[in-house]
Order: C-alpha cells, then sequence, then structure tokens
C-alpha cells in the first residue's frame, strides 16, 4: 500500500497537498482566536460568553486570550494566534496595535475582524485586505446621549451652572475618543453645564475610583458624573460611598456599557443611566468570519459597522431583564449564517422588544 504522503504527491502535488487537506479540515471546524484588552472588565466577560455560545452553535474552536490592559501583551497574543496558525482573528487594537496586528495576521493569510476601537484606515483596503470588517458600538452617540440624559437631570447651583466630573477611558483609542466628542457635542449645545475637572479611569473600576475620589476632593461642588464605561462609573460610585455621598441622590452618575452590576445600579437608583449591549459585537463579528472561511465574503456594504446602542433607565429596566436574561439576548447564530441561511441580512442590531 502506497504511503498516505505518496498519494498526495500523486494526486495534487507535494507542495499543494498538505496545504489543501489541512484547509479542508480546518473548514469543518474552523479556530478563530480572539483578543480582547482585559478579562478584569465585566464587559469583556460579556463579550466572550457570547462568543462562546456562537462558536458552540457553529462549530468554531475559539481560542481567547487577555491583553491584560498592557500593549506588549496584546501584540505578543496576536504572535501567538499567528503561531498556531488560526484560521481567522477578532481582536480589538487598543493602544494603537491595529496596524501591528493586521501586519502580523497579513504575513500568514490570516483574515480578521476587529471590534470596539478602530484604526484609522478602513477595512478592505490595499494596504491590508485581510482586514475584513469592523464592528462596534456608535460612541459617539453612546456619549451625546449619556451627557443629554446627565445635564437633563442635574440641577444648577447658586451660579446657574450645572457642575459635572468626567471621567474618560483608556487614552488614544478610538472608544474613548469617540464617546468624549459626543460629550464635547452636548456641552456645546448647554452652555449652562460647567466641567470642574477630568480625570482618566483607563475604562477599569479601580483605576476609576482612585481618580475620581482626587477630583471630587478638590472639587466637592460636582453634582454630575460622566463616566466612559461601566467599570467607570462603578468606580465612581464606589468613591461617593466612600465620601459617604449618596450616588444617585448627592451626585448623578451615568455611564455606558449594561454590565450586571451597572443595570442592578439603575434599578436601585444608584445610576442614572447606562447605555450598551456592544458585547454583542464579537459574537457578530463571528458569524461574519465564519461565513468567510466557508468562501462566502463579508459584503463590502457591511464592512463598518456601528452599532446603535441600548438606553437604560430605572423604567426599562424590567424590559431590559426580560429581553436579556442574564444580560444576554437569545439569538440563533446559524440563523444569522449566510452559510446556514441563504436569506440571512448582514444587518446587526441591539433593540428591545417592545
Amino acid at each position: 500500500m502506497r504511503s498516505l504522503s505518496k498519494l498526495r504527491s500523486l494526486l495534487f502535488g507535494a507542495g499543494a497537498a498538505f496545504a489543501l487537506t489541512g484547509s479542508v479540515i480546518a473548514a469543518d471546524q474552523p479556530t478563530i482566536g480572539v483578543v480582547v484588552p482585559t478579562l478584569d472588565a465585566q464587559f469583556w466577560n460579556n463579550y466572550i460568553s457570547f462568543m462562546k455560545k456562537g462558536a458552540s452553535e457553529l462549530g468554531v474552536n475559539l481560542v481567547v486570550l487577555n491583553a491584560d490592559n498592557k500593549p506588549d501583551q496584546m501584540i505578543k497574543s496576536l504572535e501567538d494566534l499567528v503561531a498556531q496558525r488560526v484560521n481567522a482573528i477578532i481582536f480589538t487594537p487598543y493602544w494603537a496595535t491595529g496596524a501591528r496586528g493586521l501586519t502580523l495576521a497579513k504575513e500568514a493569510n490570516i483574515p480578521v475582524i476587529i471590534t470596539d476601537s478602530y484604526p484609522d484606515f478602513p477595512p478592505q483596503g490595499k494596504r491590508f485586505p485581510n482586514y475584513l470588517a469592523f464592528i462596534g458600538p456608535s460612541d459617539e452617540d453612546a456619549g451625546y446621549e449619556m451627557a443629554k440624559a446627565l445635564f437633563a437631570a442635574i440641577k444648577p447651583g447658586p451660579d446657574g451652572k450645572k457642575v459635572i466630573g468626567v471621567v474618560n477611558g483608556t487614552p488614544g483609542t478610538s472608544v474613548a475618543i469617540d464617546r468624549r466628542k459626543g460629550l464635547e457635542r452636548a456641552l456645546q449645545e448647554n452652555p449652562d453645564v460647567r466641567v470642574a475637572g477630568e480625570v482618566q479611569g483607563n475604562f477599569v473600576r479601580d483605576t476609576s475610583q482612585t481618580a475620581f475620589e482626587s477630583l471630587y476632593q478638590g472639587h466637592p461642588d460636582i453634582t454630575g458624573a460622566w463616566c466612559a464605561n461601566g467599570g467607570t462609573a462603578t468606580g465612581v460610585i464606589a468613591a461617593l460611598k466612600n465620601r459617604g455621598k449618596t450616588p444617585g441622590k448627592d451626585v448623578l452618575v451615568v455611564g455606558m456599557d449594561l454590565n450586571p452590576e451597572n443595570v442592578e445600579a439603575v434599578k436601585n437608583g444608584e445610576l442614572l443611566f447606562d447605555i450598551g449591549g456592544h458585547w454583542l459585537q464579537g459574537g457578530f463579528a463571528l458569524v461574519l468570519l465564519y461565513d468567510d472561511l466557508k468562501g462566502i465574503a463579508v459584503p463590502k456594504d457591511s464592512d463598518s459597522v456601528k452599532l446603535k446602542l441600548l438606553p437604560l433607565t430605572q423604567d426599562k429596566v424590567a424590559q431590559f431583564e426580560k429581553d436579556f436574561p442574564g444580560g444576554i439576548t437569545p439569538y440563533d447564530f446559524k440563523a444569522h449564517s449566510r452559510f446556514y441561511n441563504k436569506d440571512a441580512e448582514t444587518i446587526f442590531e441591539i433593540h428591545y422588544s417592545e
């Protein structure tokens, strides 16, 4: 009996046989690598939970790596995925790691979808044809909606001004930049609002708590806090409590992400307003990438998705809990895959059922 290697050589030629066989095996159950900025944040745990659900339904081997809030670790994780010869990659390019990550993947002929934070060049371009799509939140709109809710609820001080403190996210990320743009737009529309000061919370609770404690100590006239994400809002609420203040009464707080603890804070009145649901972006990216690996390319008109997010106030908590049990919406991944359902649309939405 001829050896398998000799048989492959006869059928396909020695050079092509292994690659072809490898691709067939990969197509049966592709391996998709995922790198997240940090698993210390509840948001990214929700993100991964939804992706794991999708991987189970679609038959994907999911490899998840944690950058641990370190730029060097983000790059190392991407290098590890390339070394593992994964079939595709989904990552979030904090700390200006987009070009480096896409270059590593391009050199290995690995397709990529970027989520949450976008680089300053478009998908499916000449520079990185392997960059298939971006899926993330409409951050500027979210920052604007947060600010509008906060400004409307704050009572002016003796001088007629509404005084707020700002806790921004990770510097340099499109996420932080765009959310701050939304705040700035609202500030331009509301000249009666005064920003007492701004600090960096790096999108995590402990840093945000420490930063806001210092800011509030120097500006006790603050009656509103605009927080760049869920972990930031949680840190600010903790800081206020440490100062003997009542969040939602002494200082109104708004945030973003719809993390479980933030939903609970809206429910009990500590958090005035939250907006989010974009932890679903990872699962949406998984569907597009899975279809691409199956030979169904990402349409050009779907290669840059900015998700309109869910606003949450106290009166909407019951509806949110009904529509998103355990924080995750019921979602049929195969029904949204064009490989399994030729009529599936590449339109991703987050909305309430009523």
